[in-house]
């Protein structure tokens, strides 16, 4: 019984994360949207457990398959700010091979690398103007 409990609690502590959050600005009328995912690989190429990024996901992670890719959380995005303009866009992407316990880095050896990437912007509304028949 042991034994399951704690791979059950390696495996929750290996798992990816995707996430797609937003929240409006009430005062300017825009909307702030996060786009996050991340995952473990083996040696920095071959990926073990990641967030899905699938549209409609039945799990949230994914085995073997690698998610944690600008391309996938770029469209991801595009979806969800369909017909809006993008503002102040901010990419962040970081393959590291330190975890952090209490803010202290402690290094693991390089078979099992640590990846994550994620994308910020703010959303405006297109307002359309009406056409006049002149």
């Amino acid at each position: 019984m042991k034994r399951c409990l704690y791979a059950a609690l390696c495996a929750l502590c290996l798992s990816g994360c995707y996430t797609l959050d937003s929240a409006h600005v009430s005062d300017t009328g825009r909307e702030h949207v996060l786009v996050q995912n991340y995952g473990w690989s083996l040696f920095n190429c071959i990926p073990i457990l990641c967030g899905n990024a699938e549209k409609d996901p039945s799990c949230p992670f994914v085995m073997f398959r690698d998610d944690v890719a600008m391309e996938k959380i770029q469209a991801r995005f595009d979806e969800y700010a369909a017909g809006r303009n993008v503002e102040c866009p901010v990419f962040h992407n970081d393959d590291t091979k330190f975890i952090s316990v209490y803010s202290i880095p402690i290094p693991i050896p390089y078979i099992v690398c640590y990846k994550e990437v994620s994308f910020s912007a703010t959303l405006k509304t297109v307002k359309k103007e009406k056409e006049t028949g002149k």
